[in-house]
């Protein structure tokens, strides 16, 4: 009787820890899956040339630019995004990129032509990179509202060129429209980027898209309505009836704060608000943001880091595409 029940209870806990390694399997897995879906956004506004940045112009160690391509080969991102870049320090970071075994491939778009502190041809502007070869024409769309900004160097007053730059790639193997844009303080120009999204024939409701940037607009403002997908809440200015979910609309810490500018939302009743932690340094606001239409992805995730090298954060966004 006594060998009968050892044996039984051998079975058991025989049986109990096939059972534990079939979870530890399954949990495995489902977390491989998850990662196979996952894509990594990094967004920097780096502060390559303007009045107040650390180090104008420059790409040597101690710079933006080095720093970009360090925290690239860490954080391993699918899809970067740049603002206030150099021509010349867009060239190196493609360089540095490919020296750290991080390759990407990469796409510029010029919105001055007179920063002397870039040197060269003095073009400053914005980029975007893939860490999946690009498919397609390189895209720019420059904004037709202008907010009359100017720019004053050397004696020559120029018009600011703010624009959207487009590049059609892919992530985890399926295809998508990545974009960056710098846009200005002038609500027009954000509004041309929701004109320009809702375009079928350009962006079909079949293409993902991953669109961020430094928009110098922040969450609650009716600029930014024409972006987000979900419903109004308290000091709301716009309703809602974009295509986006963004980066870090699920951080909570936020929901209730309103001091980036945010929407205020009850944090027992909604799961997402227009809200986030700060992306600049000095004033606490967020204007920098990272975009994926809700349509195509889900598990929206944000995280900024601080940085000398420039007053605005480094910003993270990561999504899983849907099945």
């Amino acid at each position: 009787m006594r060998k009968r029940l050892l044996g039984a209870a051998v079975a058991l806990a025989l049986a109990a820890a096939a059972g534990a390694v079939g979870l530890v399997r399954h949990d495995e897995a489902e977390k491989r899956k998850q990662a196979a879906q996952t894509v990594k956004v990094v967004h920097w506004n780096i502060c390559g040339a303007a009045q107040n940045c650390a180090n104008r112009g420059a790409t040597h160690a101690g710079t933006s630019v080095a720093r970009l391509a360090d925290e690239a080969q860490r954080r391993r991102p699918d899809l970067l995004s740049v603002n206030e870049i150099c021509r010349a320090q867009y060239e190196e970071l493609d360089l540095l990129l490919a020296l750290k075994g991080w390759r990407m491939a990469g796409a510029y778009a010029q919105m001055h032509d007179n920063v002397p502190a870039c040197g060269g041809d003095s073009s400053y502007g914005l980029a975007v990179f893939s860490r999946e070869p690009l498919t397609g024409p390189v895209q720019f769309r420059p904004f037709t509202v202008t907010g009359d900004e100017e720019y004053e160097a050397q004696g020559r007053i120029e018009q600011v060129r703010r624009g959207m730059l487009c590049v059609p790639t892919s992530a985890r193997g399926r295809q998508l429209a990545l974009c960056g844009a710098h846009s200005g303080t002038a609500p027009g120009q954000l509004a041309e980027v929701h004109h320009w999204f809702a375009d079928r024939a350009a962006f079909p409701p079949q293409l993902p898209v991953v669109f961020a940037g430094d928009l110098n607009q922040q969450p609650n403002e009716a600029s930014l309505a024409g972006l987000y997908a979900h419903t109004r809440g308290e000091k709301d200015l716009g309703e809602p009836d974009g295509r986006f979910i963004e980066a870090d609309e699920r951080d909570r810490d936020w929901f209730r704060q309103g001091g980036a500018g945010g929407v205020r939302c009850d944090t027992k009743g909604v799961s997402r608000c227009r809200n986030g932690a700060p992306t600049t340094v000095d004033d606490s606001r967020k204007i920098d943001y990272v975009f994926a239409t809700e349509d195509h992805f889900t598990a929206p995730d944000g995280r900024t880091a601080r940085f000398p090298e420039s007053d605005h954060l480094l910003y993270e966004g990561t999504f899983r595409f849907r099945q």
